[in-house]
C-alpha cells in the first residue's frame, strides 16, 4: 500500500503550541503508517505560488492558526488537496477546522472569578489577528456584561501570545494606578510572566489580585497558576484523525469543538 504523506504547515513549529499539536498529530499518523512532514512559513504573508510548492507531494494537509492568508488557503483548497484547519476558520471556505471551545473556557474563568467576589478584572489579550485571541476577547466581553462588570478599556492591555511583551503592558498598566482585583490572561505563559510582575510589585496573589489563565502545561501546575485546561495535543490528534478519514473518502462540514475543563490551584 502506498505510504500516505502528510504535511502541516506552521509559521514556527518550535512554539508551544504549535509543537504540542504536531507532537499529537504525529503520534496518530505513525499509528496509521503515514509520514507527516513539517513545513514552516515563517512569512504570513507567504504567496500561494510558495504554499503551493510546499505542499506539492503530499496527500493532505493540516493548516495550524492563521499561518496562511485567505488568498493562500483559497489557491491550496481549489486544488482539491484535503486540509483541515486547527485552531482556525476560513472566512469564505467550507473547510473542516478543529478549535477549542473558547466560549466555554472564558465561562468557567470568569464564574470563578465572579464566585470569588471579584468584580475589577484585567484583561490580558491575545493575537488580534488569531482566532483565539479573538475569540477569547470576544467572549471575556460576553461574559463580563452577563456578570454585569463594567471595566474601561484600559483594563484590556496587549499582550501578542507574547509573555515578555505582555508582562511590559502589565508594568505599564499598573503604572497608570488604576485598580483591580483579577487579571484574566488569554494565555497561560503571558499569567506566569503576570505572576513575576505583580509580585514585583508588591501585589499579593490571590490576597490582592487573582489570576487566571486560558490554557495548561507543566509551567503551570510549577506555579500553581489556576486555568481553564485546553489539550493542545489532543487538538492535533484530532485533527489528524479528521484529515485521515477524509482521505478515506469521509466528508466533513463545519468545525470540531473541544471542551475545556477548569483547573482551580493557588491563584
Amino acid at each position: 500500500m502506498k505510504t500516505r504523506k502528510l504535511s502541516v504547515l506552521t509559521n514556527n513549529a518550535r512554539g508551544v503550541f504549535q509543537s504540542s499539536v504536531i507532537r499529537g498529530a504525529l503520534e496518530v499518523v505513525g499509528e496509521r503508517g503515514a509520514t507527516l512532514t513539517v513545513r514552516e512559513l515563517p512569512n504570513q504573508l507567504a504567496p500561494p505560488a510558495e504554499v503551493l510548492e510546499a505542499v506539492q507531494d503530499s496527500s493532505g494537509a493540516l493548516v495550524l492558526a492563521n499561518v496562511l492568508t485567505e488568498a493562500a488557503l483559497t489557491a491550496l483548497w481549489e486544488t482539491g488537496l484535503p486540509m483541515t484547519l486547527v485552531s482556525h476558520r476560513s472566512a469564505t471556505l467550507a473547510i473542516p477546522a478543529v478549535l477549542h471551545d473558547n466560549r466555554q473556557g472564558m465561562s468557567q474563568l470568569m464564574g470563578l472569578l465572579a464566585a470569588d467576589g471579584r468584580s475589577r478584572p484585567v484583561f490580558v489579550r491575545g493575537n488580534p489577528e488569531q482566532l483565539d485571541g479573538i475569540e477569547r476577547e470576544r467572549f471575556y466581553r460576553d461574559e463580563l456584561m452577563r456578570h454585569a462588570l463594567v471595566v474601561s478599556e484600559e483594563s484590556f492591555i496587549a499582550g501578542g501570545f507574547e509573555p515578555g511583551f505582555a508582562g511590559s503592558s502589565l508594568q505599564a498598566f499598573i503604572a497608570q494606578s488604576v485598580g483591580f482585583d483579577a487579571l484574566v490572561s488569554s494565555d497561560y505563559l503571558m499569567a506566569l510572566e503576570a505572576l513575576e510582575v505583580l509580585r514585583s510589585a508588591g501585589y499579593a496573589v490571590p490576597g490582592a489580585v487573582s489570576v487566571v489563565a486560558y490554557g495548561d502545561g507543566p509551567e503551570a501546575e510549577a506555579a500553581d497558576l489556576t486555568v481553564v485546561a485546553a489539550d493542545v495535543v489532543e487538538l492535533g490528534r484530532r485533527a489528524a484523525r479528521q484529515l485521515l478519514a477524509q482521505l478515506a473518502g469521509q466528508r466533513f462540514n463545519g468545525y470540531t469543538l473541544l471542551s475545556t475543563k477548569l483547573v482551580r490551584r493557588g491563584t
